[in-house]
């Protein structure tokens, strides 16, 4: 996630901060001090920290669970508003997700449970107040602990309660279906909670419009993923590819990015590919002044590569989440035949979605009296090739097409 600062590792992990928590953890430290001088600012501090400090715990929690069942988690990043976990693949196993879903509310109970025989049963349960002293400080941790169990079972995305609800419904139903039905529920509960807002509290009714885009979102990202699934590599990639050679300088790699629909460019020697250039790190040679430097001293020699009969789905995971964005590149025989980027994905989707309401909006043809199975629509063959502007001279440039 963009403006974060990594803060450290944990089991292959990484722990990053964004910037905006440490944002408002100024605010805090100022609201604290309005209210209490120095000491009362300290103590915001602490509770603020302390809080979220259970926040990655909480995270933690479905994240190593995820690990333990195959699940690749690549980050953690701390938030104002709480902690997300990126992970590399999505476990569409309900039993899988039930447990990773579950793990991170149970590490909230767990360290409630730990801190009562410390503090005794808090007075209130849902009221966050505001410490004096160690004492307090724990006892406010009780209540926290206890609000953020509570909270993620509420059962609506984006909460863990609308992932364990979709899990237990794809027990019995297909999971698409499931999230239909569970991101329903959600939404439903958004309205009510906007309705009770209207004559109790502002906060119910941020709640309730932050549940009703979070579910509306899961759902589009199901509906996304099950219209990829059953595609290979070789249905959605493109098989004209603008690529580098390792001699090229920085400066002709740029003006490729600008001349092509491409932002990952393949490095082929002779013929072999030998590695790739992104384009985040074209541009951050290039703002050194590098320009004139070789494309083979930034590009990136440990690539993977894949067959164009693989499955588009687990192989582009990171591509359709956003954990990994780079271009996932073809090979066959040796050679190169192709590349997949978020482009070709989202261009997928939407000719994809465009064909379908076509077909749902256009009037059903006369039935012939005939038993002939009618052909099929015609299938898009490919993108328009790139052209490559020839420099002054008229030499072919070191770099060209696939």
């Amino acid at each position: 996630m963009r403006w974060s600062l990594p803060i450290g590792r944990v089991s292959g992990i990484s722990l990053r901060l964004h910037v905006t928590f440490l944002i408002f953890l100024a605010f805090v430290a100022y609201a604290g001090f309005a209210e209490e001088g120095l000491a009362g600012s300290g103590w915001a501090v602490a509770m603020f920290t302390s809080i979220f400090a259970c926040v990655i715990l909480h995270e933690l929690g479905h994240s190593l669970v995820a690990q333990q069942l195959g699940v690749q988690v690549k980050s953690i990043t701390l938030l104002p508003i709480g902690g997300v976990a990126a992970l590399r693949t999505i476990p569409e196993n309900p039993w899988h997700e039930i447990a990773i879903t579950v793990a991170g509310p149970m590490v909230n109970a767990a360290i409630a449970c730990m801190l009562i025989p410390l503090t005794g049963l808090p007075s209130h349960w849902l009221i966050i107040t505001m410490p004096r002293d160690l004492h307090g400080l724990l006892v406010t941790l009780v209540q926290a602990n206890t609000t953020l169990f509570l909270f993620n079972l509420i059962p609506a995305f984006p909460m863990d309660g609308g992932r364990l609800l979709r899990a237990v419904l794809a027990l019995v139903v297909p999971y698409r279906q499931a999230t239909t039905v569970a991101a329903m529920v959600g939404q439903g509960l958004a309205i009510l909670f906007v309705v009770v807002g209207l004559k109790i509290s502002l906060w119910l009714i941020l709640i309730g419009a932050f549940i009703f885009i979070g579910a509306e979102g899961e759902e589009r990202v199901v509906r996304m993923r099950g219209e990829l699934r059953g595609l290979t590599l070789a249905d959605v990639m493109t098989r004209e590819v603008a690529f580098l050679t390792p001699l090229d300088p920085l400066s002709h790699a740029i003006e490729r990015v600008y001349q092509t629909a491409q932002d990952d460019f393949p490095v082929l020697d002779n013929g072999a590919l030998v590695g790739l250039v992104t384009r985040a790190a074209l541009v951050d040679a290039i703002n050194t002044g590098a320009d004139n430097a070789p494309v083979m001293t930034i590009m990136d020699r440990h690539i993977a590569v894949f067959s164009p009969r693989e499955m588009l789905m687990p192989t582009c995971d990171g591509i359709i989440n956003g954990t990994a964005p780079t271009a996932v590149l073809v090979v066959e025989d040796g050679r190169l035949v192709g590349m997949v980027s978020a482009e070709n994905i989202n261009r997928y989707l939407s000719v994809h979605a465009s064909i379908k309401s076509s077909r749902r909006a256009a009037p059903a043809p006369p039935r012939l009296a005939t038993s002939r199975t009618p052909a099929p629509p015609p299938a898009i063959a490919g993108v328009p090739p790139i052209v490559v502007p020839q420099p002054r001279g008229g030499s072919v440039p070191p770099s060209g097409l696939v």
